[in-house]
């Protein structure tokens, strides 16, 4: 499974990068992930992450120097159906070019599906995101509605190593433009790879390469390579009225 993944994640890097008229740029992914179950059914859901380009490697056009690229916050609710099945809406702010002049707002609604099962003792996930987002125009001051609909595919299990406290996991999403008048139908791209160590019942930490390439127009390309870092907790208030 992990050689499979890796020959796949080397050949998107590749042919991402192999593109003409593109910017490549590399730096860190600071990522705090926290949830909660608040009924049985019921968990509330909290996601932030940064991106600092630190290294400029090739650009064609735009100069990227070290910068607080993209913050990113997400709050959300999750119904859970069943172990398998469950039903998101979140809304997102974010921000582009953080502390620049040319800073870009979006306030973003969400939907999702997600999907988990089990197959030859791996754990799959598949989640199928809605994006509604509206991104203003610090031109026009107009804040047009657009949408775009992305497809996550990822798993997670264990290295069977220090009492199963290690573990890998992985993911590859790819959005698509669904707006009448989008420049392009392939919109953007992320990959990820990481090494995780539980640290105990609530808390998580992993680390690994993470790739997103954001298509620019005219056959070009951002390509970002980036070392996430992400703090996972998870918090069971139900389990704790009960106890």
């Amino acid at each position: 499974m992990i050689k499979v993944f890796s020959i796949s994640f080397v050949s998107i890097l590749f042919v991402g990068s192999a593109s003409a008229q593109s910017s490549v740029v590399g730096g860190a992914f600071p990522t705090v992930d926290h949830s909660a179950l608040i009924t049985e059914k019921l968990e509330y859901g909290l996601y932030y992450f940064g991106a600092f380009p630190l290294l400029d490697f090739k650009s064609d056009e735009v100069n990227y120097k070290s910068r607080f690229l993209l913050f990113y916050a997400e709050q959300g609710l999750t119904y859970n159906f069943n172990k398998k099945l469950s039903l998101s809406g979140s809304y997102v702010f974010q921000q582009e070019n953080v502390n620049q002049s040319n800073y870009i707002n979006e306030n973003r609604v969400h939907i999702q599906a997600t999907y988990k099962h089990v197959n030859n003792g791996y754990n799959f996930k598949h989640r199928l995101r809605f994006d509604n987002r509206f991104v203003k125009n610090r031109l026009t001051g107009e804040t047009p509605y657009t949408h775009r609909l992305r497809y996550l595919f990822g798993s997670e299990f264990a290295l069977k190593m220090k009492k199963d406290r290690l573990y890998f996991t992985f993911y590859e999403e790819a959005f698509f433009n669904t707006f009448k008048g989008a420049g392009s139908f392939f919109g953007e791209n992320w990959a990820y790879a990481a090494i995780g160590v539980k640290i105990n019942s609530k808390n998580k930490v992993e680390t690994g390469p993470l790739y997103i390439t954001w298509n620019t127009g005219n056959n070009s390309w951002f390509h970002q390579y980036y070392i996430q870092l992400t703090w996972i907790s998870k918090l069971d208030f139900v389990k704790n009225v009960k106890d």
